[in-house]
């Protein structure tokens, strides 16, 4: 449990640590523990199990006293148990007959005493099976001798005092924990442990009186000095051993060296102050939400990040954030709802509205499901970064590289229309010389003349075509969807380029019969031109210089491969080429949208383009689109 805000372990925690404590003993005691009520047993300890034959598991909550007591027995049993939840006697220790799970049976020493649990009568207890000490009356010296060798090798430590202070009986394992040569030595050394051994005088008072009010104690942590001097931190689990008489004779019990616990303990809380240190200052902002949704922590970042300021703490914590209708209408709540059923989640630049609902920003938002011992989710824990800046400022660069490609596409475009602008002014001047022929009476050759001026319009319209698109690109704020004839469209790209006069050799195969593109139609013939011109420049220069377009058709998709047997893409820069202002070409070069904005724009009309190349055999661009049957976010 984390320190309250006084530096204290609240009484809840002590409560959970004393707890915790008493199952680790138990767990570990090679005596069965039990803990009746309402004639079923609510816990029991391993060991309980092992004496009967059965797992702790198969008792806890599933038996009773009666059915692990022999019939004959069980009235004797009923009524002492019955005594002692009643509080007719405090505590008592007899014996009966018990059955184990195969049906063996086994005589049982049991001690108990009454008390509460969860408010209501119960009886908690511990049990020996005395079985072979029954059997074996005869032979009692020699089952003496084996307690004496369990108490000799006991790794805990085990011992017998007076109520005065002096010890009588102490184990090898107790004398080697306070730093004593021998048990003896031991013995002979202390005659008043509260003034010798406890680093606390009262100490060794608290635990005498606790020992005589309640008989037993459990779980008792003290600091206690070794022979040279040293401190030791020491659990003890003791009982009163008294006379006929009800006079305290001694107190025994085991004794455990837990210095190194109580370090970790201490280094533990070290570390959580230190990650809450972390926590604090980070300058992203962290918190966490209990399965319900509602806050339970957060960091001062969070403060900053939602404009609560200094208060943000008071106004989140309990504050159920499924519920904000901010966070529903942006969609983060269904993401939440996800994460708080185990299914982790990440968004980049996720659009969102602070908690107040008075400004809209972008953040990196991460969330881990937290999970408790048993496996299930029991919160999560969320991690947000602004990113608003970041978003603007790539929405900036973006915008200055759809405005340096659309430069360059107008420098190439005014490159590539000297050709049917050439050809355009040398047929009027055919169609000039034609007419004027015809004015000096030598006759009107009319098919050449027709011939002429279609010419003339088909170039002016290639013309049109380039500057429409240009304009198109840098007026337009979104995407028109309409249906595209991917064969005529691609078509009038590979028209408009002179592959002969470069010596590029161009193969097409381009099936009439597939159905059209849904896309727009000016944002995808600059697409491919841009493919198409990259292909070009791979190629220059060599004397067998090819490109190949294909397209095709699978399910919903559509496919338009631009093939070349150009220099290829160097490996070490493969996995960049679709990155903002990345190029390996020259300015005077540039040519279209740019691979980045050309992946951009696919991708805004759910298409997708990639790349497959290796260096010196040339490269294929694949794009893929939507056919106007498979639908498209608009």
């Amino acid at each position: 449990m984390p320190p309250t805000r006084t530096g204290r372990s609240s009484p809840v925690s002590k409560i959970i640590e004393q707890e915790r404590l008493f199952v680790d003993l138990a767990e570990k005691s090679l005596v069965g523990i039990y803990l009746i009520q309402d004639g079923i047993f609510r816990y029991a300890n391993s060991r309980m199990g092992r004496i009967f034959g059965y797992s702790a598991r198969e008792i806890i909550d599933r038996k009773g006293p009666r059915d692990l007591v022999f019939p004959d027995d069980w009235p004797r049993v009923d009524k002492n148990i019955t005594r002692r939840v009643a509080g007719k006697v405090r505590s008592i220790n007899y014996e009966f007959r018990g059955v184990r799970k195969s049906g063996v049976i086994i005589d049982i020493e049991a001690y108990g005493y009454g008390t509460t649990y969860g408010g209501r009568p119960a009886l908690i207890g511990t049990l020996l099976d005395i079985t072979k000490k029954k059997q074996s009356e005869q032979l009692l010296r020699e089952a003496e001798e084996l307690y004496r060798g369990i108490f000799e090798n006991a790794i805990e430590g085990i011992f017998q005092t007076t109520a005065d202070g002096r010890v009588v009986a102490a184990n090898p394992a107790l004398a080697m924990m306070l730093g004593f040569d021998s048990p003896e030595e031991l013995l002979s050394s202390i005659t008043d442990l509260g003034h010798q051994q406890y680093v606390v005088p009262g100490v060794r008072q608290d635990f005498v009186g606790l020992l005589e009010r309640d008989g037993v104690l459990r779980g008792f942590e003290c600091e206690l000095y070794r022979k040279n001097g040293d401190r030791i931190w020491v659990v003890m689990n003791a009982r009163v051993v008294r006379d006929d008489s009800g006079a305290v004779r001694y107190f025994e019990g085991t004794i455990q060296d837990i210095t190194e616990q109580k370090k970790a303990e201490d280094n533990l809380r070290g570390l959580n102050a230190f990650n809450r240190a972390i926590i604090d200052n980070a300058p992203v902002a962290i918190f966490t939400l209990n399965r319900d949704g509602f806050f339970t922590s957060v960091n001062p970042a969070l403060a900053n990040l939602s404009g609560l300021g200094p208060r943000a703490s008071e106004k989140l914590i309990g504050f159920n954030w499924l519920n904000n209708p901010f966070t529903i209408k942006c969609g983060l709540a269904g993401y939440i709802s996800q994460g708080l059923q185990g299914k982790p989640f990440q968004l980049w630049d996720f659009p969102f509205m602070t908690y107040s609902g008075d400004q809209n920003i972008y953040i990196d938002f991460m969330g881990v499901p937290l999970k408790g011992k048993n496996g299930g989710v029991e919160g999560l824990l969320c991690i947000i970064e602004e990113t608003t800046e970041r978003v603007r400022t790539r929405a900036k660069l973006m915008q200055e590289t759809r405005m340096s490609a659309i430069g360059r596409l107008a420098a190439g475009a005014a490159h590539e229309l000297n050709n049917p602008l050439a050809t355009l002014v040398a047929y009027a001047e055919i169609a000039a010389d034609i007419l004027e022929s015809h004015r000096r009476n030598d006759g009107l050759d009319t098919d050449r003349l027709a011939y002429c001026l279609e010419l003339i319009q088909q170039q002016a319209f290639r013309c049109k075509h380039v500057l429409a698109d240009l304009l198109n690109l840098s007026r337009k704020d979104g995407l028109e969807f309409a249906d595209v004839e991917l064969k005529e469209l691609i078509e009038g790209v590979l028209e408009s380029i002179n592959f002969g006069v470069r010596g590029i050799a161009l193969q097409t195969a381009l099936p009439p019969s597939l159905p059209a593109a849904r896309a727009d139609t000016s944002a995808l013939r600059q697409v491919i031109t841009n493919v198409v011109h990259n292909a070009v420049d791979a190629v220059e220069g060599r004397s067998d210089a090819l490109i190949l377009v294909r397209t095709g058709f699978d399910g919903n998709v559509l496919t338009i491969e631009v093939e070349d047997n150009g220099i290829g893409i160097p490996d070490s820069i493969a996995d960049k080429i679709f990155e903002p202002f990345f190029t390996t070409k020259e300015a005077k070069k540039g040519m279209g949208l740019g691979l980045a904005l050309c992946c951009e724009v696919l991708g805004s009309m759910n298409g997708t383009i990639r790349a497959e190349s290796k260096p010196g055999t040339g490269t294929t661009f694949f794009i893929t689109l939507p056919t106007d049957t498979a639908g498209v976010d608009t």
